[in-house]
């Protein structure tokens, strides 16, 4: 299913980017932008620019740039579509997914069969209803899930689907082994947990054992081109319908869990599918709610599960993200606490949970002994790697403070990277290259705003004149991605460009200080565009005339030799010139 593109610019137009950066990092208004420490590099100084105007943001360090949906992809390590689903959730909209081609609908088609086949085997296997009552779940959660059954039978699923469906189709749908050239169930004689994405579509399946000499006891498919077990969570479609507003997400470690927790009336519960929770996990559940409690055996297992959904949350996690960690006692877990305890006990149990704060330095503080000094220096050492990934700064600053205060060391500078040192040119270099480009790049600048300002310039025949091998023919594309794309917002331009150089300028053009009224607009392009082109053709002579005076920059003695050798012909005299140009220089 793909996300129609009328619908990708309605959440753009109605997001502001200040808003979406400002929850995950601390911006100040200066000018016309909003700036921020960019999360995208080590840094401790503001070099981020937000343009609300623009709706837009570029770092003049690591030259990290784009939209509200690139912010959220880099930020949070999303995928476009989970990106989009993060901000329309947000603004309260559903996404009207559109369907692809038919062969998702075949992947789909088959695991909707399966589905169907197991609810009917559940129906007629009096072994695995007894199971599910002796587990406390009724019939009407049951239906609610799609719980199945899967005969004790090598083949029977394979066989009924054989002349249904194209063998590929069945091979990559996660349901069959092959073994000597025959094929086989994957699932026989469990219980059946349909596992279906955020729109509800069933993507794969879980299965648990009813004979407890059975194993291994819990089995998931593999992952397919449909099924990533570190993207999914069991039971979060099921949770949103119940609610579209969730006030607090239950993570617990299986699906038997979720399903104990919803038959007890609690109908927030999530669980991971036999991985760890990952930092895709994380964001998804941020998407849906503020307040997210991890319910985990208190086992060193569960403890181990639980540190490191601290330490996956930590560069993501936004000081309106409240987040707390339970841990049950020897012989407990959330199935069996909920039966003994009932809705009340359970929600009374997570609400005096350890806030993540607690958790980290309940953790760091048994890392080595607190009452010596080298115990403490060691303390603060390994609290510090953590709390270097917290991208936001109040929270990032109230951990360094918390630290301090507890190693009895003031740790900022333990937090903070030092920049690593490059080698840089010579001051007198830097203000000739400089000089030299600073004139384009304002042109440039100024070109880009005309034409957004006034976009039939880019039927304008001017942009012809520039030549192919031009220092300057990035602009070409500017045009034709305008053409194209003549009423689209210009927070999306940006995906539309593939010059590198193009995309840079445009992305400092859009933070600039620059602003053109409708009536400037064209002068001012005409101008800009004329005085690039005449530059084009006198750069070569300008560029010798530095060399014969010895003016020349290292980055135009580079360009210098590039127009010489971009020539059909190449003459005595510049023959000599790209030898000297070779020469270092002393």
């Amino acid at each position: 299913m793909s996300i129609p593109k009328s619908f990708i610019d309605q959440v753009l137009d109605q997001t502001d980017i200040v808003d979406v950066v400002g929850r995950r990092v601390q911006l100040n208004k200066k000018g016309s932008n909003y700036w921020g420490v960019c999360p995208f590099h080590d840094d401790h100084k503001p070099s981020m620019a937000v343009n609300q105007d623009k709706q837009f943001y570029y770092c003049f360090v690591c030259q990290a740039s784009g939209n509200s949906i690139n912010f959220l992809r880099d930020y949070e390590n999303l995928d476009f579509t989970d990106a989009v689903e993060t901000l329309a959730s947000s603004l309260g909209l559903e996404i009207p997914y559109e369907k692809t081609e038919i062969q998702d609908e075949n992947d789909y088609s088959i695991l909707d069969e399966a589905v169907k086949v197991f609810e009917a085997k559940l129906k007629e296997s009096k072994k695995a209803i007894n199971y599910l009552k002796s587990r406390n779940i009724s019939g009407i959660t049951a239906k609610k899930f799609q719980l199945g059954f899967s005969d004790d039978s090598w083949d029977s699923l394979y066989s009924s689907f054989e002349k249904r469906f194209e063998q590929k189709v069945m091979a990559s749908s996660g349901l069959f082994l092959e073994k000597n050239k025959k094929n086989y169930d994957r699932f026989r004689n469990r219980v059946i947990f349909p596992i279906r994405n955020i729109k509800g579509q069933n993507i794969a399946f879980g299965g648990r054992v009813i004979d407890p000499d059975d194993e291994p006891k819990y089995l998931n498919s593999p992952e397919t081109k449909l099924f990533n077990k570190s993207n999914e969570l069991y039971g979060l479609y099921e949770a949103r319908k119940e609610t579209k507003k969730m006030d607090s997400i239950i993570v617990v470690e299986g699906y038997m869990d979720v399903i104990a927790l919803h038959e007890k009336g609690i109908k927030n519960a999530v669980a991971t599918l036999g991985t760890a929770v990952t930092s895709n996990h994380l964001s998804k559940l941020m998407r849906y709610s503020n307040n997210i409690f991890f319910a985990f055996d208190g086992d060193l297992a569960g403890e181990k599960a639980a540190w490191k959904a601290l330490q996956n949350v930590l560069p993501i996690i936004r000081e309106d993200t409240r987040i707390k960690f339970v841990f049950f006692e020897a012989g407990d877990d959330p199935d069996s606490y909920v039966n003994k305890h009932g809705e009340k006990g359970f929600i009374e149990l997570i609400n005096n949970g350890q806030t993540l704060s607690e958790f980290f330095f309940s953790k760091v503080k048994k890392v080595d002994d607190i009452n010596s000094l080298e115990g403490r220096s060691k303390i603060a050492s390994y609290a510090s790697e953590l709390i270097r990934t917290i991208n936001n700064v109040p929270l990032r600053e109230a951990f360094i403070s918390e630290t301090s205060k507890i190693c009895e060391i003031p740790v900022e500078k333990l937090v903070s990277k030092p920049n690593q040192p490059k080698p840089k040119p010579s001051s007198a270099e830097v203000k000739e290259e400089q000089s030299s480009n600073t004139k384009q790049i304002a042109s440039i600048y100024l070109i880009i705003h005309s034409v957004l300002t006034d976009r039939s310039l880019t039927q304008d025949p001017i942009f012809d004149e520039i030549k192919d091998d031009s220092s300057i023919s990035f602009l070409k594309e500017l045009r034709e991605v305008i053409e194209v794309e003549s009423d689209t917002l210009v927070s999306k331009l940006i995906e539309r460009i593939k010059s590198k150089t193009l995309k840079e300028l445009f992305s400092q053009a859009m933070v600039s200080e620059i602003k053109i009224e409708q009536e400037d607009a064209r002068k001012m392009f005409f101008d800009c565009m004329n005085s690039l082109l005449k530059d084009e053709e006198d750069r070569e002579e300008s560029l010798k005339t530095k060399y014969n005076t010895g003016s020349i920059s290292e980055t135009e003695r580079r360009e210098l030799q590039q127009l010489i050798l971009k020539k059909s012909e190449i003459d005595n005299e510049d023959k000599i010139l790209l030898k000297n140009l070779s020469l270092k220089k002393d």
